[in-house]
């Protein structure tokens, strides 16, 4: 599917101002790395496309991000079917992360071409995951989300139950857990209360289980605050709206 750059407005966004939006956000995710005394290229920026049409994600992996992400199966599914046409046949290959909870009967094709599962929220899913990932041959890298503020509406492994999760995900070899994800809670006056909690959370299992697990990753932050998560230590950001925000918004 070629980029039809004779029709470059959706709506309010073009093709210009799509990289000029992820200019401005790759350059405030180096500042904030250089703030907290980290190197740039430690984080890395996972565009989130859930806001806009296949058309305009493919404009932001024209522009440059290489590493998109979905909430939804079926959006997933769409986006890569729309974009991995153009992205195979170009060194820039396009790494998907699935972010929003996952429906176990959706697993099986979800994964297939996942690069990282970031919402691995239960070890019923992650038993669900085993059995898809051994039907298809391969391996899933994943994190744990963790519901580390304890908002009742929020999906994910609570942060005194996540040992025993991970227990139970030791004995899944088709999975790889390289980290951890989470979001600061609605109700989080600071959310870098939320992102201390969590890196502090990694840092507690990366004691207690050794090399059992690669707890390398952590994400954590979004458009709103995702410069407070970098100076907390996150490894990626998920960014969506603030990619495609009108210039000038």
């Amino acid at each position: 599917m070629p980029i039809d750059e004779s029709k470059s407005l959706v709506g309010s966004l073009s093709v210009e101002s799509v990289a000029l939006q992820w200019s401005s956000v790759t350059q405030r995710v180096a500042e904030a790395s250089k703030k907290s005394g980290r190197s740039p290229s430690e984080v890395t920026i996972v565009g989130i496309t859930k806001y806009v049409d296949s058309q305009t994600a493919m404009w932001l992996w024209g522009a440059g991000c290489t590493d998109l992400g979905e909430s939804r199966p079926q959006s997933l599914w769409e986006k890569q079917a729309a974009l991995d046409a153009v992205s195979l046949s170009d060194e820039r290959k396009i790494r998907w992360h699935f972010i929003g909870h996952l429906q176990r009967n959706k697993s099986l094709k979800t994964i297939a071409n996942l690069s990282l599962l970031q919402s691995l929220d239960s070890v019923r899913l992650a038993q669900q995951v085993q059995r898809d990932a051994e039907s298809l041959g391969i391996s899933v890298d994943a994190l744990v989300e963790v519901n580390v503020s304890g908002e009742p509406n929020k999906t994910g492994i609570l942060s005194q139950d996540l040992p025993a999760v991970l227990d139970d995900l030791a004995g899944l070899d088709r999975i790889q857990v390289r980290g951890l994800m989470g979001m600061a809670g609605l109700q989080t006056t600071n959310p870098r209360t939320d992102f201390a909690k969590l890196r502090k959370l990694r840092d507690d299992m990366v004691i207690r289980f050794g090399d059992q697990f690669q707890l390398g990753q952590l994400s954590m932050g979004m458009s709103g605050d995702f410069e407070e998560a970098i100076e907390e230590g996150s490894t990626m950001v998920r960014i969506g709206s603030l990619l495609f925000e009108p210039i000038g918004s």
